[in-house]
């Protein structure tokens, strides 16, 4: 059983890239494909690609946020907007960002070693969950997700 809240990123996620598929949005997509392939023309580096995503994320809140495609948007529904965005991003942007040096994967390695492990033995008793809420479907998603 998919929790609630992983269910309305999953619904709000789309319903970004839904809206951003609309010609209305051309501006704000080749805003985020320059943005991306600006990026890919530097050497990777930590602290300024970090600095240039927090940038472009700040702009692009300010473009969405005038954009007619969110005109008549809740707040929440331009969070949820800002999310999507965040997560297009970070997506393209995974193997640049995440275990990008040696050293990060070699921590990735580690921790997920140690996850492997905590799966062997870890229970739902263990863990404090009710056994009203202890089902092996859950129990499988939730060592999918880990």
């Amino acid at each position: 059983m998919e929790s609630p809240t992983s269910a309305a990123s999953r619904v709000d996620f789309y319903g970004f890239l839904d809206r951003m598929r609309r010609p209305e949005a051309a501006d704000l997509f080749r805003s985020i494909k320059s943005f991306l392939a600006s990026l890919s023309l530097d050497e990777p580096s930590a602290e300024a690609d970090g600095a240039r995503v927090q940038a472009f994320f700040a702009e692009m809140e300010a473009a969405i946020r005038g954009h007619p495609l969110w005109a008549d948007a809740t707040h929440q529904e331009i969070d949820h907007a800002l999310e999507g965005l965040e997560k297009y991003i970070m997506t393209k942007l995974f193997d640049r960002t995440f275990a990008a040096s040696p050293e990060d994967a070699a921590a990735d390695a580690e921790v997920s070693d140690k996850i492997g492990l905590l799966q062997r033995f870890v229970r739902p008793h263990h863990l404090d969950i009710p056994k009203v809420l202890n089902n092996e479907a859950s129990w499988l998603l939730v060592h999918q997700h880990l």
